[in-house]
């Protein structure tokens, strides 16, 4: 049997990027992806580092469920971490696709880097080792 998913268009899912620490040249940022998308009626559901937070319609919510932490110095962009809440890998997909190709992509000069040694899951989104090296575990991405 088959997982059913919904398609990456579908209007479940949702995109945020948030700015968490601004240190000149490098900035800190995650990317979350959410489930669903409806509107919170409350504050208490979920907590919001953006700046100022919204405590209104505007923030928009769902369950999060996929998380990816990285680093912006100049056109480098890498990859820290990451985190899936959901029965699969998916969201994560959808998410290291919305980085590469929404926010970043590499006709607009941005290279993508994973520091963390995940190479078969990095290596079907199309990320490579930087180095022949045999414990290198820098990945970066090739389009």
């Amino acid at each position: 049997m088959a997982i059913r998913r919904p398609s990456i268009s579908s209007p479940a899912w949702l995109f945020q990027d948030f700015l968490y620490l601004d240190n000149s040249p490098e900035q800190l940022r995650y990317l979350q992806v959410k489930w669903d998308g409806e509107p919170f009626t409350r504050v208490s559901q979920s907590f919001d580092f953006s700046n100022p937070p919204y405590d209104d319609e505007e923030q928009r919510g769902g369950f999060i469920v996929a998380q990816i932490d990285y680093t912006i110095e100049g056109y480098l962009i890498t990859i820290d971490q990451w985190d899936v809440n959901w029965r699969d890998e998916w969201p994560l997909r959808l998410a290291a696709n919305y980085l590469r190709n929404c926010l970043y992509p590499q006709e607009k000069g941005y290279v993508i880097q994973v520091a963390k040694d995940a190479y078969s899951f990095w290596a079907s989104e199309y990320f490579f080792p930087v180095s022949n090296e045999p414990f290198t575990d820098l990945y970066s991405w090739r389009g």
